[in-house]
């Protein structure tokens, strides 16, 4: 037909015009395919938009890009409106953003499938860019961005899973979407998967949530510290210790803190401190609490000061020094510990 051949022929012209890089008249040609029925044309002035938006080849005009993603949009291009949406809630020119405009456009591109504008619309209702967060429709969205394969929506549906806020709290399925998220490889997948593990660990060691499963928290905080998180066994530590009357977490608080202070942590090396002096998890030995204060105390650990002024004060496991006492107990006081504050108050008459 005639119209077939006008059609090859605007096509064919609006690529020459990309190949010479003569901009403008490759869109008027493209936009005379794109309105004969060719959708092909209607990306072409999208990738023309997307040059004009970051000056790849194309003089920087973000107005120009923002012409052609809505001409590619308006012949029903996909890709056009994600973009139009993304450049509208970012502000054309480094002006205000159009929320309402973006809004519309991200819908659009949502409703022809697209990942990624699905995930920009759950970030836009988990951020209240529409006036209040909608955490609701926020999981809406990333849930259908992650069933769509969109791995930062799987991280966000994941911690939605885990915090329990807008769905069911459920750790299982937590876990399971951050991990298909952390498997795209990037930064932020490794990260959230790692803070997920060592926070995840102490819920299965209290059981307070999630049904106790010492394994599984033994192992989540292997996997954390494996992962780069050096205070996963230190917070783990500190779960079982809050536990101390349960069969057995004396002992996995202690060996936890053993862990942690391999990783050269001083506030790992005060909690063994206390395991000693307390007889936590370990036959009490009040000489190698005082060890580990005095280690933690010269790390600048707060609690570490003021248990190696305490030990100072009664000559517990060292030889008394009030002087040596107080000089531990201004050093903790001064950096927050609030038993410090009250015994130099009470015992000394000194006020920080």
């Amino acid at each position: 037909m005639p119209s077939d051949r006008m059609l090859e022929y605007y096509y064919a012209m609006g690529q020459d015009a990309v190949h010479m890089e003569n901009w403008d008249e490759a869109v008027v040609y493209f936009r005379k395919a794109a309105n004969m029925g060719a959708m092909e044309a209607a990306r072409e002035i999208c990738a023309v938009g997307r040059r004009f938006e970051t000056g790849s080849g194309a003089p920087l005009d973000e107005e120009k890009a923002r012409l052609c993603y809505e001409a590619a949009a308006g012949y029903g291009d996909s890709d056009a409106c994600l973009l139009l949406g993304k450049l509208y809630f970012r502000g054309l020119k480094g002006g205000r953003p159009n929320v309402r405009k973006a809004r519309k456009n991200f819908e659009r591109a949502s409703d022809a499938g697209s990942a990624e504008a699905a995930a920009c619309l759950g970030r836009m209702y988990d951020e209240g860019a529409f006036g209040r967060v909608n955490p609701d429709k926020a999981f809406q969205y990333y849930r259908l961005a992650a069933d769509r394969g969109w791995s930062d929506a799987m991280l966000m549906c994941g911690l939605f899973y885990a915090q329990g806020t807008s769905v069911a709290k459920d750790l299982r399925a937590a876990e399971d979407w951050i991990r298909k998220g952390a498997a795209a490889g990037t930064e932020d997948g490794r990260a959230t998967l790692r803070a997920f593990l060592s926070i995840a660990a102490t819920e299965y060691a209290s059981g307070e949530d999630v049904p106790a499963d010492d394994e599984k928290a033994l192992a989540m905080a292997d996997e954390a510290e494996a992962l780069g998180n050096p205070e996963a066994f230190l917070l783990l530590g500190e779960t079982y210790r809050g536990r101390v009357s349960r069969s057995g977490h004396g002992e996995r608080a202690f060996q936890c803190f053993l862990r942690a202070d391999r990783q050269g942590l001083p506030r790992a090396r005060a909690a063994l401190g206390l395991c000693w002096e307390a007889g936590i998890g370990t036959p009490a030995d009040i000489e190698k609490a005082v060890a580990c204060y005095r280690s933690a105390a010269e790390a600048g650990e707060p609690f570490a000061m003021a248990r190696l002024g305490y030990a100072y004060e009664k000559g517990e496991g060292i030889e008394q020094d009030e002087h040596l006492a107080m000089s531990w107990l201004i050093k903790a006081a001064l950096r927050g510990d609030k038993g410090a504050v009250h015994t130099l108050k009470e015992d000394y008459n000194y006020t920080v």
